[in-house]
């Protein structure tokens, strides 16, 4: 039995550098109550700590949606202004900053319905797959209020401004995969027939990576992508290279082809793709 009420939590030995994070409400279409919220925070601080892990798969149990958003017994509480601070404050900002300050790269596997708060989620990943039959949208507008957990925000972030404000401001929720491809969100889209394959080809190639070079191209982007100035930014990824050239896996091979550079094998170049992450 999982340890968690809404989630699913599981790295399994024979691919320690994945951790697989499941929304699993599949019944509710993994919409998000208070206790996901809270399960959800925790869960990206606990993969923090897991040093081998270097990708976080963030998926959807079942196959009728990834997330279709806030659960609606949580919004008859929100009628409380203080109670809505803390939805809007606490919990939705505690979740992107979680996500954000996790150090893992978090791929996104969106299946069936993805919307409102679950596009929400999906916007904190750092690369997105979708299934061709997947739809998409944010609702809130619909209702006479805005994303709160960061979509409005975020979405300008992700894709072309004229673009992300149709998204907000019609209110659809049956975008398709292939259109929110064409307007620039999502990194890929498979046919559904390819798609669990083709989404695994991709999760391996990404976690045969040192976790801790990922981690350190994650938060040299991140710098870049909110706003940094470009020698900020060029500062940051200077001194981040320089701490990964001094890893002592990486100062065994730069000592190694010193010695004996016409003597050093495939082997030893490709050494540092499955070492550990310290």
């Amino acid at each position: 039995m999982s340890e968690y009420a809404t989630i699913l939590y599981v790295i399994d030995p024979s691919q320690p550098a994945v951790c697989r994070i499941t929304l699993n409400r599949p019944d509710k279409y993994n919409a998000i109550d208070r206790t996901m919220a809270s399960e959800l925070i925790q869960v990206f601080r606990r993969v923090r700590e897991e040093k081998a892990v270097g990708v976080v798969v963030l998926a959807g149990a079942g196959d009728k949606a990834f997330c279709t958003g806030g659960d609606l017994t949580v919004f008859p509480s929100l009628a409380d202004h203080q109670n809505c601070l803390d939805w809007m404050a606490h919990q939705g900002a505690d979740v992107g900053r979680a996500m954000a300050q996790c150090g893992k790269v978090i791929v996104g596997k969106i299946n069936g319905h993805c919307l409102a708060g679950g596009l929400e989620l999906a916007l904190c990943c750092d690369l997105l797959y979708a299934k061709a039959s997947a739809k998409m949208g944010t609702t809130e507008i619909n209702l006479g209020i805005l994303p709160g957990w960061g979509g409005t925000a975020r979405i300008v972030r992700s894709m072309p401004l004229f673009r992300a404000r149709e998204v907000i401001y019609s209110g659809r929720k049956d975008y398709t995969a292939r259109e929110m491809y064409d307007m620039g969100l999502l990194t890929r889209v498979f046919p559904d027939d390819e798609f669990e394959a083709r989404f695994e080809e991709v999760v391996a190639l990404i976690a045969s990576k040192k976790p801790i070079a990922l981690r350190m191209a994650k938060d040299v982007m991140a710098c870049s992508a909110d706003g940094a100035p470009l020698e900020t930014a060029l500062a940051v990824e200077r001194n981040g290279i320089t701490w990964l050239v001094h890893a002592p896996d990486i100062q065994a091979l730069l000592e190694a082809y010193r010695q004996a550079p016409d003597r050093l094998t495939d082997e030893q170049k490709n050494r540092n793709n499955t070492s550990d992450s310290r």
